[in-house]
């Protein structure tokens, strides 16, 4: 599940909903990127997107197993991580 977000002033809280939701239907563990080192803006986004899961997710994910892979909890990566993760969990392909 993907998605992409770009606009600091869209509806944060709308946009996490949709992307714990879609993860949940997918049966996919979530992880946000962002590239918060360069854009500051979005430390706000990561913040609000925990807080979100914190108190509405989590326990769901936890319920599915889906946390097993993340260390029993949201993950932020930032991108270049994000993009070597990718590449060790598909073993380069």
């Amino acid at each position: 599940v993907a998605v992409v977000y770009h606009n600091p002033y869209d509806n944060i809280v709308d946009l996490a909903h949709y992307f714990f939701d879609r993860c949940l239907e997918a049966n996919v563990t979530p992880y946000v990127v962002t590239k918060k080192t360069v854009f500051k803006w979005q430390e706000g986004y990561w913040e609000t997107m925990k807080s979100i899961f914190d108190a509405e997710y989590k326990t769901k994910f936890e319920e599915a197993g889906l946390l097993e892979r993340s260390g029993g909890d949201l993950q932020h990566l930032i991108s270049d991580a994000a993009t070597m993760q990718l590449i060790r969990w598909t073993e380069g392909g």
